[in-house]
C-alpha cells in the first residue's frame, strides 16, 4: 500500500485500470478490488494531513531561504496567506491562526527556525 501511495495521482489511476482489467470479469475478485480502491481517498487524506506540517516548513525554506525573523514578522499576514492558499494547512489550523495571532507567529517561529537550522547544515 506504501509504494501505491507514492504514486503519482497518474501512476495510480493507470494502475487501478491494470488491476481492474487483471481480475477480469470474476465478480467476487472485482468486489475485493474495488473494496481496497474505495479505501485509497481515505488513507491518502490520512497521508496528506501527517504531511502538511512538513510541506509548510519545506516550502518556507525554499521560498524564505536567508531571510531574517523580522522580515517573518513583517510579512506574517502575507505568509499566512500563502501558506493558506498553498493548501498546507489543515481546516482547523487555519481557523485558529486566522483568529490567534499568537499560535501564528509561535509556529512562524517553528517554521523559521527550521529554515535557519537547514541553512547550518
Amino acid at each position: 500500500m506504501e509504494i501505491f501511495m507514492a504514486m503519482s495521482p497518474e501512476e495510480r489511476e493507470i494502475t487501478i485500470h491494470n488491476l481492474l482489467e487483471a481480475v477480469g470479469d470474476d465478480p467476487k475478485a472485482r468486489a475485493e478490488m474495488e473494496l481496497i480502491i474505495s479505501k485509497l481517498p481515505a488513507l491518502e487524506a490520512e497521508q496528506a494531513a501527517g504531511n502538511e506540517f512538513a510541506k509548510a516548513k519545506h516550502n518556507a525554506k525554499k521560498q524564505l531561504d536567508g531571510t531574517s525573523w523580522e522580515f517573518f514578522v513583517e510579512n506574517q499576514d502575507a505568509i499566512l496567506e500563502a501558506t493558506i492558499a498553498g493548501g498546507q494547512l489543515s481546516a482547523e489550523d487555519t481557523a485558529l491562526f486566522k483568529t490567534n495571532k499568537k499560535a501564528w507567529l509561535k509556529q512562524l517561529r517553528v517554521i523559521w527556525e527550521d529554515v535557519v537550522q537547514n541553512q547550518e547544515l
